[in-house]
């Protein structure tokens, strides 16, 4: 299976297009663990690259981790055997969403306590995020917001 597709949109380095003053990447990587580890590093120097502050860019970093971890242990591929990824970054936040083909009934972050060896992933990106939300329209899509303004 190949590493990945990207699509970028508003780059002024010429790989797409403006609009908005926005910045959007769409990635539909392998369906493995592996494409946590890629996509995060990408996401990463993406970031860096655009000038964000480097705990803006540690705290996008997790999100995205944690929601293509719970991604691949809760969802199932999309119709293509993959699972998407994208982020917008807009002047004063930036937008995270990764999406598979699962049909989850419920998202929700669980109460932590110092006990449990799972399951922190959405209380994670609940605390670091300004907020998040799920939408079960073509598969399970979650998108998260960072403000850094």
């Amino acid at each position: 299976m190949g590493r990945g597709t990207t699509d970028r949109t508003a780059r002024s380095d010429g790989m797409g297009r403006q609009h908005d003053d926005e910045t959007c990447v769409t990635m539909r990587l392998p369906y493995q663990p592996s494409s946590v580890r890629r996509a995060r590093h990408l996401l990463t120097e993406d970031l860096r690259r655009s000038g964000l502050r480097e705990s803006v860019v540690d705290d996008a970093g997790l999100v995205v981790s944690e929601l293509l971890t719970n991604g691949l242990v809760h969802g199932r591929p999309n119709a293509d055997e993959r699972i998407a990824v994208s982020w917008c970054l807009r002047p004063d936040h930036l937008w995270l969403s990764v999406i598979d083909g699962g049909d989850v009934a419920e998202l929700r972050p669980v109460d932590l306590n110092d006990h449990a060896l799972s399951g922190r992933g959405l209380a994670i990106v609940d605390h670091v995020c300004e907020s998040w939300r799920f939408d079960r329209t073509d598969g399970t899509r979650v998108t998260a917001e960072l403000a850094y303004a």
